[in-house]
């Protein structure tokens, strides 16, 4: 079969790309014909390199960054289309489809989240508030005010309330009056581009022509009458067609030469020039805008529809799985993230070493707590451990957050016997795993699981390879993480930070109790190697290539 492998962020070399990268693996060894997609200039060789990888015949094709409406366009070229981009819910049309699911993104199926959807899509209607559509990407803010870039087509649906001042009635009933609709955009190109042709369009009918010059952040307003008879069942969808480039490719848009999108104009605001519209943006943009930031932030229903493209859904652990059930009212198969732990030759006298590794980030998404452990470290030492060392290894991301982050962990760490190893290569982390003694995880420290779930480790592939390597884990007991360690058999789960130095202090004065949970966490590690993920993934294509197109 043709098989597309798509994850969007294929640069950034984590923990998802290396479950992405293995099974193209497994499915290029298995004679399939495998492209990778991604959107961001790569290198199936470093991808290769980072994460030891066979990758035979495995090519990556390289695509502008589209809505995902329209990036499902290209899934039919493929016999078997694969997702394993985070949160990245492309419709497929391929004849099979599979979902990999590192953590789903919420859709709220409770009682309460649909009287939410019920009461929006009142909003929106009663008081002519857009739905932005099909060719449109998610919103952004700039200076304190929303706009939204469109993939060189854009639609956006009005809505029109029952009766609105005497512009007409539902249901098809005839209109006696345009409806007055104002666009704001603009055209952020860098220096040096014309104006750019912007069509507003209802169907086959034209509506609105206009040459929208470059500027550095300003907007024009294009004002335009719809017809009544171009009103159907009471609503109207506009489409707003431009030229589209590429940012990387000429230095940027807004200011974002990393930009790997097509874009074509971005719309500021969209609305009919009415009593009921002006009221919705004096309560929701200006005295409170947080309504309209959840009002517009409410879920895409369209992103239901997409879930259905797919015929099986494979969450990476239980605790994923759990939130799946919740986010999306349906189970999937589980299938663990793969593991080499058949490369590691633990040595016989473990070094006085704790270890910790992840990559060195700040933000969205379960940050690795580097800063914690040295916190942690340094009140171990202080309650009297001495002649031990922490090491720290991961990647570096490049943006100032990140590094100003790393600089923040080398400051907590002045004084102390704390050593960094950022960029560590395959080598050197092989090292580390085999010669330290105890290794830490506290991914999702201080974040709660109901209210903040994304934030906890969705799985653990460290925490894997370090007990395959021999060290006894010492863990924060959040998610996916307590699926991999038996508190107890094969290492320690803490709650809480007195807990974490005592379950510390245990495995480092008492060296029977380190043999007796390093054995068990080797043996433990072995259920998530590679081969189990193999077989699975294997046994879940051949399901799909002997059932049904």
């Amino acid at each position: 079969m043709k098989v597309g492998v798509y994850n969007q962020f294929l640069l950034t070399m984590g923990g998802g790309e290396r479950h992405m990268g293995m099974a193209a693996e497994v499915l290029a060894r298995a004679g399939h014909d495998v492209e990778l997609i991604t959107h961001v200039p790569a290198s199936v060789d470093a991808l290769a390199a980072r994460f030891d990888l066979d990758l035979p015949g495995v090519r990556l094709r390289t695509t502008p960054l589209l809505p995902f409406d329209q990036l499902g366009d290209l899934t039919a070229e493929y016999d078997l289309w694969v997702n394993a981009s985070f949160m990245s819910m492309v419709p497929s049309r391929a004849q099979r489809s599979l979902l990999l699911v590192l953590f789903p993104f919420p859709l709220d199926e409770t009682p309460f989240g649909r009287f939410k959807r019920r009461l929006a899509r009142h909003i929106h209607r009663e008081l002519y508030v857009p739905r932005y559509g099909e060719g449109f990407f998610g919103p952004q803010e700039l200076g304190g005010s929303r706009y939204r870039w469109t993939a060189g087509r854009g639609q956006v649906t009005l809505e029109v309330p029952a009766v609105a001042g005497g512009l007409g009635a539902p249901g098809g009933a005839s209109w006696r009056r345009a409806l007055p609709v104002r666009i704001v955009l603009g055209s952020f190109r860098p220096s040096g581009w014309g104006p750019v042709p912007v069509t507003i369009s209802v169907g086959k009918t034209e509506l609105h022509r206009a040459a929208v010059e470059t500027t550095p952040g300003n907007y024009v307003t294009l004002d335009l009458d719809v017809p009544p008879e171009l009103i159907q069942d009471g609503r109207v969808t506009l489409r707003i067609d431009s030229p589209v480039y590429r940012p990387y490719e000429v230095g940027g848009a807004s200011g974002e030469p990393e930009d790997f999108r097509e874009v074509g104009v971005a719309v500021a605001r969209v609305m009919v020039r009415h009593p009921r519209h002006y009221l919705y943006e004096a309560l929701f943009e200006r005295a409170v805008p947080e309504l309209g930031r959840r009002l517009h932030g409410l879920p895409d229903d369209r992103a239901r529809d997409y879930l259905q493209t797919y015929d099986v859904i494979c969450p990476i652990s239980r605790f994923s799985d759990e939130w799946l059930s919740r986010y999306w009212e349906t189970r999937g198969e589980i299938l663990y993230p793969p593991v080499d732990v058949t490369q590691y030759a633990p040595h016989a006298e473990r070094k006085p070493v704790i270890l910790g590794v992840g990559r060195f980030f700040r933000g969205e998404g379960h940050a690795k707590r580097h800063d914690a452990m040295i916190r942690t470290f340094r009140r171990l030492t202080e309650e009297g451990l001495s002649g031990w060392e922490l090491h720290l290894a991961g990647g570096s991301m490049a943006a100032g957050q990140h590094q100003r982050y790393l600089q923040e962990c080398r400051r907590l760490a002045e004084g102390l016997p704390v050593t960094f190893h950022v960029d560590a290569s395959l080598a050197e982390l092989k090292g580390l795993y085999e010669s330290a003694t105890v290794y830490w995880h506290a991914a999702g420290l201080g974040e709660s699981e109901t209210r903040n779930p994304i934030k906890c480790e969705h799985f653990g592939i460290t925490v894997v390879e370090a007990m395959a390597a021999g060290c006894v884990p010492v863990v924060l007991g959040k998610g996916g993480v307590p699926e991999i360690v038996e508190h107890g058999e094969s290492g320690f789960h803490w709650h809480s930070e007195a807990e974490w130095r005592r379950y510390t202090l245990a495995v480092a004065t008492d060296p029977a109790l380190a043999a007796r949970l390093r054995a068990g966490a080797k043996a433990r590690s072995a259920r998530f190697g590679e081969d189990v993920f193999r077989d699975h993934l294997l046994a879940i294509v051949q399901r799909l290539e002997a059932g049904p197109a």
